[in-house]
């Protein structure tokens, strides 16, 4: 035994050199085994985050369905109730040795005490950035005890605006929190609370990254000019060798390198940020959704010293170009957007969050409503700025679909607070979400927020708050402060290559320069009950908000009813209804275009509700579309829901699309065949990177034969156009003899059918109707 001790000691000393080398930067999740209590309430539950306390009372059986019936009144005072998330863990061994141990919460929705084994961390007041400390001193290896005392959230904020001086139009203006969930005009009150991201422990040694990623600063099929960006930790001032490996994206995960980079940097202590250009030869470029293929790469950045590894990171990303173009011309201001230095007419919508409580948004959800989105023909969703910030999956899958995101940062509908304090908690969240976003090729351009600009110069408030002059320049220097320079200084510090827009729109709807230059939200038809034929005659350079209202799909109104009998006038219906006219105005419109029509039922009224959207977004994005090249870019609102309700939207909370996005399908395809129907001349409108040489037809044909697609070919009247055209334009093409035949038929009766062919290729058609009823 005595001889074998040597032999075993040495086995086990080889054993221990043959132990991988364990890595500089350790994670730890705290995702699961929480306890959520209700003060002074009998609730104790256990919880995995991400978790609001909404989703967990509902999950547990405490509550009803927070979206089914009529039980909003029913469910606010969670939010102005105190709740507590506790946590005891045990530290892993190798992540306790590290010299630096930091507590990360992702995000935390949205006033709480944060403490540790006892000690106060900090207070969190902001839904939109990670909130950390140092807990290296503070750690046991075993049973530490986190909490997260969140309190009342409503009379919190009611404090706070209270306080503030002069008063601001709107409560949800002093917190950093989804204005949405306040109450808008398409969603209930329910304000979450809760850890509604991931939590976790980083332990390292030395240094390391805590951010990488790449923009493009200059594109072509020769050359691509990448600047990666990088934020680190370091202990001490050193130099390091950065490494930046490059190669096509496959979607295996692994890939060919093409590119290699070797350089050194020159680290400094404490938390720093920096860039590295450099360069790619004949890149594949990424291109939005049928303008050209969504091509990727797979970069791997590794940080070394003395040929150790003390942190990487992986990621995908694509190469392209974006450019803004706000000039003058000989009408206003030209606005509109290059891909790749090609101009893009932008088609898409506003996007809203797509669920009211926040940690219920799924990938698999966002997949299917954003596939419709291409299916339909989008190239560009906004994200409206009263809403969160989209989570990575989101980004990710607009990357992969080719639809570009313009995203406001989420401010929406007010003014805001101008203290240090606010500001420089603004200034932590913007960096924080710019550096997070920028490597996605599908981000386009950061907007500062919705109708602030506007609210402050047209809405009134310097009269209905009482604000004197004194007031005003305040308010407006602290709108200046935040909107002029701390978000565009972050978009150019942390990225340096997307375009920053202060507001959305530029100007109010009622200004008449609203429609000579910029962006502008028209809502002339619903909110001034004008008719939709005013669209056409309101045409802007970039329409960026226009809509109107139908029921969400029948099987949609039946789940919400819960067995209640359904009727535009139903407790149920009204519970969903978040617009004080909203009932009437489609009631309206409905007598307004179809005054012959009666429903038999409720169920054949909201197919009336829905035509009557479907018309009026038709006869909208016909005008924008045709003004091409003086308008260049129509987003209508709104894409989604949020809960099941009676929206803009044209698809509705459960996946349904409503009757306007199949006619999407139609209005969105790259070549749109459109009859002015004022002297019925006929527009044809490419999106197309390549010329057209075809012949266009039209032909005239009663409605009576509709189903009948043979008679057809015995129209009333049949001419043919020679077309010829350019990539990326639009022309109208007068038809000798069309006015004058429709001049002599009752247009209630008739129809015209256009077809775009090229030889033997059908390239796009369109029936152009003259009643409501069909279009």
């Amino acid at each position: 035994m005595k001889k074998l001790l040597p032999l075993i000691l040495l086995a086990f000393a080889f054993s221990a050199c043959q132990q991988p080398e364990k890595p500089n930067v350790i994670e730890q999740s705290l995702d699961q085994g929480w306890t959520l209590t209700g003060d002074t309430l009998d609730i104790n539950m256990q919880v995995d985050v991400p978790s609001v306390v909404q989703q967990s009372l509902y999950e547990n059986g405490l509550i009803p369905h927070p979206y089914l019936g009529t039980v909003e009144n029913q469910l606010l005072w969670i939010s102005d109730h105190p709740w507590d998330y506790t946590l005891h863990f045990d530290v892993d061994k190798y992540l306790l040795e590290k010299e630096n141990v930091e507590l990360v919460f992702e995000g935390i929705d949205t006033y709480a005490d944060v403490s540790l084994n006892g000690e106060k961390l900090f207070f969190a007041d902001n839904q939109f950035r990670t909130w950390k400390a140092d807990v290296k001193p503070l750690l046991k290896d075993k049973d530490n005890l986190l909490e997260v005392h969140f309190i009342r959230y409503d009379s919190t904020q009611m404090a706070l605006y209270e306080q503030h001086q002069p008063r601001l139009p709107e409560r949800y203006a002093v917190t950093r929190k989804a204005p949405y969930q306040h109450g808008w005009d398409w969603a209930p009150r329910y304000k979450n609370v809760g850890i509604w991201k991931p939590v976790k422990l980083m332990g390292w040694n030395e240094a390391w990254l805590e951010d990488a990623y790449i923009v493009t600063q200059t594109a072509n099929e020769k050359k691509a000019e990448l600047i990666l960006h990088l934020d680190y930790e370091s202990e001490r001032e050193e130099d390091v060798e950065v490494i930046i490996e490059v190669g096509p994206s496959t979607g295996s995960g692994t890939s060919a390198i093409t590119n290699q980079e070797r350089r050194t940097l020159s680290l400094s202590k404490g938390r720093q940020h920096t860039v590295l250009p450099f360069t790619i030869d004949n890149p594949q470029l990424w291109w939005p959704n049928e303008m050209g293929e969504q091509l990727f790469y797979d970069f791997e950045v590794v940080l070394k010293k003395d040929n150790r590894v003390l942190d990487s990171k992986k990621f995908k990303s694509g190469i392209r170009t974006f450019e803004m173009v706000d000039e003058p011309d000989s009408i206003g201001r030209a606005f509109y957007f290059k891909v790749n230095g090609v101009p893009m007419y932008a088609k898409g919508a506003n996007y809203v969050p797509e669920e009211m409580i926040e940690t219920w948004i799924n990938a698999d959800n966002t997949l299917k409503l954003l596939q419709m989105a291409k299916d339909a023909h989008f190239n560009m969703l906004r994200v409206w700025g009263g809403g969160i910030y989209p989570s990575d999956d989101f980004f990710n899958i607009c990357d992969s679909l080719g639809i570009l995101v313009w995203q406001d940062f989420m401010y929406a509908g007010t003014m805001y607070p101008y203290d240090e304090a606010f500001l420089e908690n603004a200034r932590i969240e913007a960096e924080e979400q710019v550096r997070r976003l920028a490597s996605h090729p599908s981000l386009a351009l950061w907007c500062g927020g919705n109708e602030i600009s506007e609210g402050y110069y047209n809405w009134g408030w310097q009269k209905s708050l009482n604000w004197s002059e004194e007031d005003d320049q305040a308010i407006k220097a602290g709108y200046d402060q935040l909107f002029e320079t701390i978000l565009p200084e972050a978009v150019t510090l942390y990225d340096g290559t997307r375009p920053y827009w202060p507001s959305s729109p530029s100007k109010g709807w009622g200004r008449s320069e609203s429609l000579t230059e910029g962006d502008v939200h028209y809502w002339g038809v619903w909110w001034g009950e004008q008719p939709y034929e005013v669209y056409r005659e309101k045409v802007g350079r970039f329409n960026s908000e226009y809509g109107y209202q139908s029921y969400p799909d029948y099987q949609t109104l039946l789940k919400i009813a819960e067995g209640e009998e359904l009727s535009k006038d139903a407790e149920v219906i009204a519970a969903h209804q978040k617009h004080a006219r909203g009932t009437r105005q489609i009631d309206d419109f409905i007598k307004r275009y179809y005054p012959d029509a009666q429903p038999k039922d409720f169920e054949e009224y909201v197919h009336l509700s829905q035509l009557s959207q479907a018309y009026g977004m038709e006869v909208a994005i016909e005008a924008h579309r045709t003004a091409k090249p003086y308008n260049m870019g129509t987003l209508y609102w709104q894409l989604n829901d949020a809960w099941p309700v009676t929206s803009w939207s044209s698809i509705d909370y459960y996946g349904n699309p409503k009757v306007f996005h199949e006619r999407l399908k139609t209005l969105y395809a790259p070549v749109l065949l459109s009859l002015d129907r004022k002297d019925y001349g006929v527009f044809v409108t490419s999106d197309l990177l390549r010329n057209i040489d075809g012949t266009l037809t039209i032909k005239v044909c009663n409605l009576e034969d509709l189903k009948l697609d043979e008679l057809e070919d015995h129209p009333l009247f049949e001419q043919k156009v020679k077309v010829e055209m350019k990539a990326n334009e639009n022309r109208k093409y007068v038809v000798e003899g069309l006015s004058g035949c429709l001049f002599k038929v009752d247009l209630q009766k008739v129809y015209v059918k256009l077809e775009l062919t090229e030889g033997d290729t059908l390239t796009a058609e369109r029936k152009c109707y003259f009643s409501a009823f069909f279009e």
